[in-house]
């Protein structure tokens, strides 16, 4: 392959393949990724953690042939398990499978997928313990005013994922084109592009890895307003390359980041007008990270159970509700050419 497999090569092999990966391209994809990820480029791991588990219970379905039908249900077992031990949520993980993999929700599938997905985070609770993949601040219960200040914020996540989704496609056909124009070989295409991101993470070592670290400062509202607008530009620009470069990696980590980053300036912005009384910047930072995550995977019902599992804040949950499908829908609309 000219690239590494991600969460779409997952939902093709289910539409498409009857519920079959192929092992050596999927494992070779895990290598690319885990190497991509040391190096310290912009992605994420969850994209091919994701591939990689539903490669793991391709392998295992394979020599009990088993129906299409229950192979396809394998492919979102692994899917399930690979996300809820990302993110030690059961629940999201399992919905993640129905809503982005299998795309229906059938009686068949749910204990199987369920038992998966509870597998998945209790081995990831046993080898890294409990603790989420970031620490989430109190939040603070919200007020009519705040609640009334998400839809705004609905529509800005989406001024964030739009271009963030465009990009990292048109980026990838842009580089191999002129690839091919140079006669550059694709092997030859990261060092390019780690060059570029090692400029970018010189000036501003945030935009690096995964991401998490500067994620949980934002939450807690440790980045000032201009600094945060600059982080999510950056890190826009450094993902693009990183993938549309060859290095190995999904997005769901980078737009997690970028939400955060969006939401936490936000909701500076609406301390400044209400003062102390709302529910404070962690609200904001957390229901921005879920819109533009979810706008980005096409994913609002995981994405808000996500961060109901880690925030346990049913406020929260209810205002990302709202931003998120403003969020998916616009980002939606306008990406789907």
């Amino acid at each position: 392959e000219t690239r590494a497999l991600g969460i779409a090569d997952v939902i093709e092999a289910r539409a498409v393949r009857n519920g079959r990966v192929e092992a050596a391209p999927g494992l070779l994809s895990s290598l690319i990724a885990v190497t991509s990820l040391g190096t310290g480029v912009s992605a994420g791991r969850e994209g091919p953690a994701v591939h990689l588990g539903a490669t793991l219970a391709a392998l295992i379905a394979r020599p009990l042939g088993l129906p299409a039908r229950a192979a396809r249900i394998m492919l979102g077992c692994g899917a399930a398990a690979a996300v809820a031990a990302s993110f030690n949520a059961p629940v999201a993980g399992a919905l993640f499978a129905f809503e982005v993999i299998l795309g229906h929700y059938a009686l068949r599938s749910i204990a199987p997928i369920a038992a998966a997905s509870v597998t998945g985070a209790v081995v990831a609770r046993i080898h890294f313990g409990a603790t989420p993949a970031f620490a989430i601040p109190p939040i603070e219960p919200a007020s009519i005013a705040d609640m009334a200040a998400i839809v705004p914020l609905g529509f800005l996540a989406a001024g964030v994922a739009i271009p963030f989704v465009i990009g990292t496609i048109r980026g990838t056909r842009l580089v191999t084109e002129q690839a091919k124009k140079l006669h550059w070989p694709l092997w030859a295409l990261p060092p390019l592009g780690g060059l570029m991101v090692g400029v970018i993470g010189a000036f501003a070592p945030e935009v690096l890895g995964v991401g998490y670290e500067a994620t949980a400062v934002a939450l807690a509202g440790g980045y000032g307003i201009g600094l945060l607008a600059g982080l999510i530009c950056l890190k826009i620009v450094a993902t693009i390359i990183t993938l549309s470069f060859r290095f190995g990696g999904g997005v769901f980590s980078p737009s997690l980041y970028l939400g955060a980053m969006l939401g936490a300036g936000y909701g500076a912005l609406v301390v400044n007008v209400l003062g102390e009384e709302g529910a404070g910047i962690a609200f904001f930072a957390v229901v921005g990270m879920g819109a533009v995550s979810g706008a980005v995977l096409g994913a609002p019902l995981s994405t808000t159970l996500i961060v109901f599992e880690l925030t346990a804040s049913y406020e929260a949950s209810i205002a990302l509700l709202v931003a998120v499908s403003l969020a998916t829908v616009l980002t939606t609309t306008a990406t789907k050419g």
